[in-house]
């Protein structure tokens, strides 16, 4: 996740914007303790930093009087899913079996823990750009009835080998996850809103093809103090596409048949709840949970720099 604190802009400046320039001032939210949200105007916003080449405009926004995260970060996340996916095809060592009517896969619930590093910069103000590697592990289990006879007669028709399956199966799994992500961000006052848009691939160790997920995610929230912690709230929903196959064998005497069984997120959208807690100017803690038919748990610390 990103730091939610993005731009904020002093009231005073649209009233001295006639006057001529005048120097950066920190926000107004008063008795925070972080400097770019205590509300006292001697001091200025602007840091003179190795990394302050990025944002591009970084210094002429800063000179306006809005206040930027520091640019580069670094994050490790935790997070929890567990979710409906729906079966779209079910095939058997290549053979579709699922539109002739030979085996049904009402619905598959999938629990998914995964272990995320993330890199991200601002290249604009409004505007970051990050990398995803990441460790995932899950298991998927749903009920599964198959009737065989019709697709391998002669295997079916040697004795011992019962061709008509009715079980439920459970599949572990776990594979390395790569991806990129986008945000557009912006905050007037003590309120922010951003757009996060990101793409994974996941190699995983059951499948012959990887996995593939789009997230969309929007929030709006709430910058400031509550008891003796400075950070953010927000509301917002996710949106989630993933696509992947699960590779269950399954033994028919001496032989073993290979079902590829392909999935997909049976409700995409959720909602989700969250706060960031702002240690400092460069160290924070998210915390976020959803909730819907899908449910959800991360918790991400970042270091800003």
């Amino acid at each position: 996740m990103m730091s939610f604190n993005v731009l904020a802009q002093d009231d005073k400046l649209a009233s001295e914007r006639d006057e001529g320039p005048s120097p950066a001032t920190l926000r107004e939210n008063p008795s925070t303790n972080i400097p770019y949200e205590k509300g006292d105007s001697s001091q200025n916003v602007c840091e003179e930093r190795w990394t302050n080449f990025l944002p591009i405009w970084g210094k002429e926004a800063c000179a306006r009087g809005y206040v930027l995260p520091r640019p580069f970060g670094i994050s490790v996340g935790y997070m929890h899913q567990d979710q409906p996916f729906d079966v779209d095809n079910i095939f058997i060592n290549g053979q579709d079996v699922k539109t002739p009517g030979l085996a049904v896969v009402n619905e598959v619930q999938n629990e998914e823990t995964t272990y995320t590093l993330r890199f991200d910069a601002w290249i604009l103000p409004f505007w970051n750009v990050y990398g995803i590697l990441a460790s995932t592990d899950g298991e998927a289990e749903g009920p599964l009835t198959l009737d065989l006879a019709p697709v391998f007669p002669v295997l079916c028709s040697l004795p011992g080998n019962n061709c008509a399956v009715d079980t439920t199966f459970r599949i572990k799994y776990d594979g390395d996850v790569t991806g990129w992500g986008t945000t557009v961000a912006g905050g007037y006052k003590d309120f922010f809103g951003m757009i996060d848009y990101n793409r994974t691939t996941t190699d995983l160790d059951i499948s012959l093809t990887d996995a593939k997920a789009t997230v969309i995610s929007s929030r709006i929230g709430w910058n400031g103090k509550i008891g003796g912690f400075s950070g953010v709230l927000w509301v917002g929903a996710m949106y989630q596409d993933i696509a992947q196959i699960l590779d269950l064998p399954i033994d028919i005497g001496e032989d073993t048949l290979l079902v590829s069984i392909e999935q997909a997120t049976q409700v995409p959208w959720n909602y989700v709840i969250g706060g960031q807690w702002d240690i400092n100017r460069s160290l924070s803690l998210l915390v976020e949970l959803g909730f819907h038919k899908r449910t959800s748990q991360m918790v991400n610390l970042t270091y800003r720099f």
